[in-house]
């Protein structure tokens, strides 16, 4: 990652990518085309999908359909996750 980036791609394979995310302060990141999964590696926080508010922590994954509003909310400055996103644009 170079400074200023928030997220790093690792990988792609036919329809699906595979990201290092790490934000830090805040997630300002907004809904993506493709269906997503976090696998949290480092840090804890909130995380926020749709009206649902839900805590995370190493270890958690999370789904994120195509087009939800979703971001990560008083996360600790160590946060890091993979991120993979897959299918066709506007999810499966």
């Amino acid at each position: 990652m170079t400074p200023g980036d928030l997220s790093s791609l690792l990988l792609t394979h036919g329809s699906m990518t595979l990201e290092y995310y790490a934000p830090r302060g805040v997630d300002k990141q907004t809904p993506h085309s493709k269906d997503e999964i976090y696998i949290i590696t480092r840090g804890y926080g909130w995380f926020r999908y749709g009206a649902e508010r839900v805590r995370f922590a190493p270890g958690d994954a999370l789904f994120v359909a195509a087009g939800v509003e979703h971001k990560f909310e008083e996360f600790s400055d160590d946060f890091e996750a993979w991120v993979i996103f897959y299918g066709s644009e506007g999810g499966e």
